[in-house]
């Protein structure tokens, strides 16, 4: 696709699909007039009969706010709740655009200390605390703002348990942000080397150990498959079930709406308007 524009996951919310856009890896940045591939995008769904209420727009690189708010102002004209998710603070601009189109704000953070946190997000992902900052004034304009942790690795955040997550829980708490979703991670080679040279030799060693990595995947071709090592299903239910008892004793809630939306802290009632046929122009009052 042309656009520069890709679907990264689709899943479920409280009131129809919820779909998460980002630039593709390696693209030229979208075009700053996204209307039409986003219309192509949602069209898609509706095709299969699908109802796309929520989109999330993920920025990877500060020069995703190019796009991001046309598609923020289009997608609101077209009566989809957005949420703006990222691991860098966001420009100004988009903020108040955010504000204006009642959207809400879901951080990315991995870790407290800012070497681990860029091993995890990538290069442009700013410190906790930076993070935190803004999301405090965000809630001052009126801003949701939620925590999309992770992603968590076993051997990292619960090794040993609680020290390594625990206090960025508190600096989160202090920011009285209180609606999280956790992100279980997998390793993939990429993810290791970067990963090696931020971590001490013992933690790396308990990160592969958990994840069953052989000695020799340290090299950036030898995953199994392109999508890395992922722990069993039911070890990542053992690492997301402790984490999730420290967080709710900070007072945190995981997914409290029952999605990974935050359903709860939308206060405004929305109807999607269809992009097939005159609904793609109604928005704008187009005849």
């Amino acid at each position: 696709m042309s656009s520069g524009f890709t679907t990264l996951q689709v899943l479920s919310s409280c009131t129809g699909l919820h779909v998460i856009l980002g630039s593709r890896a390696g693209a030229p940045v979208p075009s700053a007039n996204p209307e039409l591939a986003l219309a192509g995008l949602l069209g898609e769904f509706e095709a299969r009969g699908e109802r796309v209420t929520v989109v999330t727009l993920r920025l990877a690189r500060r020069e995703d706010s190019t796009w991001a708010e046309p598609a923020l102002r289009w997608l609101t004209a077209h009566g989809r709740r957005v949420i703006v998710r990222s691991p860098a603070t966001l420009a100004r601009s988009l903020v108040l655009r955010a504000k204006d189109c009642g959207a809400s704000v879901a951080f990315e953070i991995a870790h407290q200390k800012v070497e681990i946190q860029r091993a995890l997000l990538g290069a442009e992902a700013d410190a906790a605390p930076a993070l935190l900052l803004q999301a405090q004034y965000l809630r001052r304009l009126g801003v949701p703002v939620s925590v999309h942790l992770g992603p968590l690795l076993a051997g990292l955040h619960d090794r040993p348990f609680g020290p390594d997550f625990e206090p960025l829980l508190r600096h989160i708490s202090a920011a009285e942000l209180h609606d999280l979703h956790f992100v279980p991670g997998r390793l993939t080679p990429a993810r290791i080397q970067a990963l090696a040279g931020v971590l001490d030799a013992d933690t790396m060693t308990s990160v592969l150990r958990r994840y069953g990595v052989p000695p020799a995947a340290k090299s950036r071709d030898a995953a199994p498959t392109s999508t890395g090592w992922r722990l069993t299903a039911q070890a990542t239910g053992a690492l997301v079930e402790g984490l999730k008892g420290l967080a709710e004793r900070h007072g945190m809630r995981l997914d409290a709406c029952g999605c990974a939306a935050h359903c709860h802290r939308d206060e405004q009632r929305r109807e999607p308007i269809p992009v097939q046929g005159p609904g793609l122009f109604a928005a704008h009052g187009w005849h």
